[in-house]
């Protein structure tokens, strides 16, 4: 099995409402996807980032039906994709470990992960052995980070540290032991002779639904064409902008991808105060836009829409519809 956890860091002065929108969405996933388990969002105590842990039953599963259902290109990409309108996340990246036993024994509380930068292979094994005997601590799990996909910057952390809480009152209880002190930063693990290059911390609450509200059966493959619809709300002296983007860049990325475009339309001049564009393109299915997606980072037309574009966006809606 596959304990994994995507880092979601927010953009500045996004409203709670979206962001508690967000964490219903992912929060849900276990209950649409096949082969997903035990997904829970939250908030990190310290920072505005939402951490979304989730536990996947193979690598097939990871690989395959998360990747390509339409709840996951459909709602969660909402939230994650950058030439989304509504995208309130940045800098996102996963990190993830493979464990012949992923059950969750405390399914709510707080959950405290660390993740760790180990100098050397002797460091993370003295982890390994430190997370195997937790003090004061409801559960404790630990592997090394084992993540496909890795930037340009290298693999931010080789290892993994998730503890369970009951509630606050566990967890700071905990956090003023010997064992809570020194396992809080980079410092205090070298007390104990491990040596870390880095160290992040994340605390949130989270709250697992019962096993057989999840992971439903695989539905038959989705072949049929989809239109995909973008909304984006302009003001009145960025539309012009905003549409010779789309024309220049956008529409080239969508068409090198196989997706004509069918339609544009924007409201009447002086009938708003701000300006809406609204654009379509047809897919031949779900499975194609998910191809099209693995290019988009790579593509320069895609990545000079989502710099010049998307920061003349104030909101709007992305979705995929299909003729009924």
């Amino acid at each position: 099995m596959i304990r994994r956890y995507y880092v979601l860091p927010l953009k500045p002065e996004v409203p709670d409402s979206k962001v508690r929108e967000m964490i219903d969405v992912l929060s849900a996933a276990d209950r649409f996807i096949p082969g997903l388990l035990d997904s829970s969002a939250g908030v990190d105590f310290d920072s505005r980032t939402v951490l979304w842990e989730n536990t996947f039953v193979d690598e097939a599963s990871y690989s395959g039906p998360y990747m390509v259902h339409p709840y996951h290109i459909g709602a969660i990409d909402n939230y994650v994709m950058p030439d989304s309108p509504e995208c309130i996340t940045d800098n996102t990246y996963a990190t993830r470990y493979t464990t012949p036993d992923a059950a969750q024994e405390v399914r709510g509380g707080i959950r405290r992960v660390l993740l760790l930068n180990a100098i050397a292979d002797a460091d993370g094994a003295a982890l390994k052995t430190l997370a195997a005997q937790p003090q004061e601590v409801a559960s404790s799990a630990f592997g090394a980070d084992d993540v496909g996909w890795v930037s340009a910057k290298g693999r931010p952390w080789t290892h993994i540290w998730e503890q369970s809480f009951t509630d606050m009152a566990q967890l700071e209880h905990y956090l003023g032991t010997p064992d809570g002190m020194a396992c809080s930063s980079p410092e205090g693990f070298a007390s104990l002779g491990i040596d870390l290059g880095s160290l992040r911390i994340f605390t949130c609450p989270f709250e697992l639904s019962p096993a057989d509200h999840q992971s439903p059966p695989s539905p038959p493959p989705d072949t049929a064409p989809v239109l995909y619809t973008i909304t984006a709300q302009i003001a009145a002296t960025d539309a012009d902008a905003y549409v010779e983007l789309l024309e220049r860049h956008y529409d080239r990325f969508m068409a090198g991808g196989g997706c004509p475009l069918l339609n544009r339309w924007r409201t009447v001049d002086q009938g708003y105060l701000g300006v809406e564009v609204h654009s379509t393109w047809q897919i031949d299915s779900l499975r194609a836009y998910s191809d099209l997606r693995a290019t988009t980072i790579a593509d320069p037309h895609w990545t000079a829409f989502v710099k010049d574009a998307m920061p003349l966006v104030k909101g709007g809606s992305r979705r995929f519809q299909r003729a009924v």
